[in-house]
């Protein structure tokens, strides 16, 4: 059966663009482009992944962060963001290293399961989404 990965990002070309991609390397892919409608499908229909932007319109993507966590969903999270995370980026594997961070971004990075910032390599994408959930 086929993983089922929802993206919720306000950028319809990017939704596009992911959804074909991943389709054709044989995920079921759903997109969505408003955090309240995203939050309804998450309560509704099981995912493997949550493919996150951070700032959407409705329900932001913290807020569902916080919410899917708090829920027990099971999803895997992988927050996309255009958001600058550089210090981040500096402790190399993506996770800060104590007192890199804000405490905004320490929490995102508490309770998603990974992060990719904006413009990110298709590459890189497809190669974390498979360590997430295969």
């Amino acid at each position: 059966m086929k993983k089922r990965v929802l993206i919720v990002d306000d950028d319809e070309e990017i939704c596009e663009e992911m959804s074909e991609i991943l389709s054709d390397k044989g995920y079921s892919v759903r997109t969505v482009f408003d955090g309240l409608k995203a939050w309804e499908l998450i309560k509704r229909e099981d995912f493997e992944l949550l493919l996150l932007d951070l700032k959407i319109p409705g329900l932001s993507g913290e807020n569902i962060l916080e919410a899917a966590k708090s829920a027990g969903i099971r999803a895997k999270i992988l927050v996309l963001t255009g958001r600058p995370m550089k210090k981040l980026l500096k402790s190399g594997a993506g996770f800060p290293k104590e007192d890199e961070s804000d405490s905004s971004e320490k929490e995102i990075l508490g309770l998603c399961d990974g992060f990719i910032n904006k413009p990110f390599d298709i590459d890189n994408l497809l190669k974390t989404i498979k360590n997430l959930i295969g």
